[in-house]
């Protein structure tokens, strides 16, 4: 074959490879790179969509749209009010709160490395933990009470302001404003725990296990996950939706009733999990660098690849599930839903967790038979190629046989 004869096929394999369907993978709406040279470590949006902030080595507030509002200070935790105009920031023993337009409002030192925080909506009570310490204060910086006593993992106030949920390496405890537990459940170690919006229930995750408790501590339901170990943990504002990223490389959706809707295979583990208010948008972050969006049904929408691991509290959704976001050491990067669309993939497994009973005699355990049946995963084909592919393709073909005799 000479010269001139392979060229026209290698034009043959590069069109026909230019004219096929893309694979599903998304470009970002806009990135901002950090301007120092530490790390970013994870990111928040307000409930509302209207602010958006990255934090690490430094923070940084951006617009929906990505516009840089501002930047300065620190924080590896973060937290933010609904309608954006209050930060809630951790580094190393000290307790930030800063305004939407990153004035400092007051920093409150806790003594002891701050391991998780929480603040109600409005940011009128927050509430932060480290070591053996709890510590609640006003959304005016006024220390309100303490406790040394209680060995923190992860905390949360119910949306109300009224009770904490605390969870530690003993068990799980209800307090109340001050500090002394109404009630425990220590049958156990718990970890991960999330409060429902309108302070009805709360969830905890530990290593391959899930438990829904009501309000005052009743169990409702217990399921055990068999595979890895969770490492992200999120929960739908409407209580439809609970979905874990795990270490074992997947991903679980379950409904408010403990089905397992279905799991899905990635590359590596999922370490960061955000959620829509409806559950219809669901974003996955893990260890390859890879963020994946999947709708409630388990279809998967797209894909993006970043430039460097995406780790833990690094992904977020807007409650509308209209914006997208996430965050690796070095850049923020912002997406739209409608950049996403489906792709043919293989069907996620959809299978019951193994139910486990209790000697709770108040309460009745969910089974399969009260729960509502998975929904059916849509799934919406590639388009098919161009008609006049084949047509170019065979011209050429035959241009190039005639080239030859």
């Amino acid at each position: 074959m000479n010269r001139h004869s392979y060229a026209i096929l290698c034009s043959v394999c590069i069109l026909t490879w230019l004219l096929l369907p893309g694979a599903g993978a998304v470009d970002p709406l806009w990135r901002e790179r950090a301007s120092t040279s530490g790390e970013l470590s994870g990111i928040v949006i307000s409930a509302d969509g209207s602010t958006i902030v990255a934090g690490g080595d430094q923070l940084i507030a951006l617009s929906p749209g990505g516009k840089k509002l501002w930047t300065g200070w620190s924080g590896a935790g973060l937290a933010i009010s609904s309608n954006g105009k209050y930060i809630l920031t951790s580094r190393d023993q000290t307790v930030r709160l800063i305004s939407g337009a990153g004035t400092l409002l007051w920093d409150e030192s806790l003594d002891v490395p701050v391991t998780d925080m929480t603040m109600t909506p409005d940011a009128s009570l927050i509430a932060a933990g480290g070591g053996s310490r709890v510590r609640l204060m006003h959304g005016s910086g006024s220390s309100s009470r303490q406790n040394t006593t209680i060995p923190v993992t992860h905390l949360r106030l119910f949306p109300q302001g009224n009770k904490l949920i605390i969870t530690t390496k003993g068990g799980v405890q209800m307090s109340n404003l001050t500090l002394f537990a109404e009630w425990a459940d220590t049958n156990m170690t718990q970890d991960l725990v999330e409060v429902a919006a309108d302070s009805s229930a709360f969830i905890t995750v530990t290593n391959n296990r899930i438990r829904k408790y009501t309000s005052n501590g009743d169990l409702k339901w217990e399921r055990a996950l068999p595979g890895g170990n969770a490492l992200a943990f999120a929960w739908s504002r409407d209580g439809s939706t609970i979905v874990i990223g795990r270490d074992d490389n997947t991903v679980q959706v379950l409904d408010q009733s403990g089905t397992l809707l279905w799991t899905t295979q990635a590359a590596h583990w999922i370490t960061s999990i955000a959620v829509s208010n409806d559950g219809n948008t669901i974003a996955a972050g893990s260890m390859d660098k890879t963020l994946t969006l999947y709708d409630r049904a388990g279809t998967n929408l797209g894909s993006f690849t970043a430039e460097y691991p995406i780790k833990a509290h690094s992904v977020a959704v807007s409650g509308d599930g209209s914006l997208i976001v996430a965050v690796d050491a070095s850049t923020v990067y912002g997406f739209f839903r409608a950049q996403f669309t489906p792709q043919i993939a293989e069907h996620p497994t959809n299978a019951l967790p193994t139910l486990v009973t209790t000697d709770l005699p108040v309460m009745a355990i969910s089974t399969a038979t009260s729960a509502q049946p998975a929904p059916s995963r849509t799934e919406t084909a590639q388009a098919a190629p161009v008609p006049f592919v084949p047509l170019v393709v065979l011209t050429l073909m035959r241009f190039w046989r005639s080239h030859r005799s």
